[in-house]
């Protein structure tokens, strides 16, 4: 297949190289009717635009890095590929290309494979940075360089940053007062690393539920680092051997696949046995056999506000200020409790 350049985009639409770059460098110094025909042309021809060389003139490149953190398995895992799905949709709308790189809250990277690199380095123009810890790194690096950033968690170091976040000690309370209000007292409730923001906070949040409705403290249990299916089928079936609980509470619906399986293999009903309730509400979740009662996090608003603000520091950067939004949990309701 051939490769067109602006000079053979240029004869065809019977226009100077000039207009057609114009067009291409998004400026308005070109007729309506013009722009349309070009526009047109490139896409019936399939011609690409040199983005570095865009980058060079505008000062810009289009591209924002998404930094998820690094684990074990290597993997991102089911509701970050929906949410970066919603990002990548909302960036496309406003003129973005998304890169995803994996990172760590611990230290920041500046190989030339790294998401920052690219960053220190003006080959991509903001981030946005998923599971942050209190103490986190990259959010260091990226306030000390003046790099715009959203945060999808929440940051309580610096004032001046923005986020986007779910009321995570609102979805901890939802989820145990649900599972109490159906007769259940003894509650497990697993969680990812005891680091992450978003697992203290909903460790918080569960723990009050508990105390408001008078459950001991021995029948309530925590437990942390179930970061995939496997350990949390690992976990709950040692916890099996030994006793039943009334209800599972697993942060994270693909985790809960994990769940299921040691349930099912003990011979136990859910929910007549044990009941399950998970968070994030992903695609799969309704499919699951019974299906999964899961508390939703609104993650196309949530997606789409993310965007929404760093499109607005990138733009308007003089004028932008912090951008603190907080989204409701809300819980629906299946078979699984």
């Amino acid at each position: 297949m051939k490769e067109y350049t602006v000079k053979d985009i240029a004869k065809i639409a019977n226009v100077s190289p000039r207009t057609v770059s114009r067009v291409v460098n998004e400026e308005k110094k070109v007729k309506k009717e013009t722009r349309e025909k070009i526009l047109k042309i490139i896409k019936s021809t399939g011609y690409q635009v040199n983005l570095i060389a865009r980058s060079l003139r505008k000062k810009t490149t289009g591209i924002l890095m998404v930094f998820v953190e690094k684990n074990a398995a290597n993997y991102i895992g089911n509701f970050h590929n929906v949410f970066i799905r919603f990002l990548d949709s909302e960036a496309n709308r406003l003129g973005y290309k998304l890169i995803v790189s994996k990172s760590s809250a611990s230290k920041v990277e500046e190989n030339k494979h790294d998401g920052f690199y690219l960053l220190k380095n003006g080959f991509a123009d903001g981030a946005i940075i998923f599971d942050t810890r209190e103490i986190d790194r990259r959010i260091d690096y990226l306030v000390e360089r003046d790099i715009p950033f959203v945060i999808v968690g929440r940051d309580n170091v610096y004032e001046s940053t923005s986020f986007v976040n779910l009321d995570n000690v609102k979805a901890g309370y939802l989820g145990a007062e649900h599972l109490i209000k159906r007769g259940n007292r003894s509650i497990q409730f697993f969680l990812g690393d005891e680091n992450f923001t978003v697992n203290q906070d909903r460790a918080k949040g569960f723990i009050q539920a508990c105390n408001d409705y008078h459950i001991k403290s021995e029948l309530r249990h925590i437990d942390y680092g179930i970061m995939n299916p496997k350990s949390a089928y690992k976990k709950i079936k040692n916890i099996l051997e030994e006793e039943v609980p009334d209800a599972l509470f697993v942060s994270g619906d693909q985790r809960a696949i994990g769940a299921y399986h040691a349930i099912q293999e003990k011979g136990l009903k859910i929910p007549q046995d044990i009941a399950v309730l998970g968070i994030d509400n992903i695609p799969l979740s309704e499919y699951y056999y019974p299906a999964l009662t899961t508390i939703s996090q609104s993650v196309r608003k949530m997606a789409e506000g993310a965007i929404k603000i760093l499109d607005q520091q990138l733009k308007d950067p003089e004028n932008h200020k912090s951008q603190r939004i907080i989204f409701q949990p809300k819980l629906i309701i299946r078979d699984s409790t």
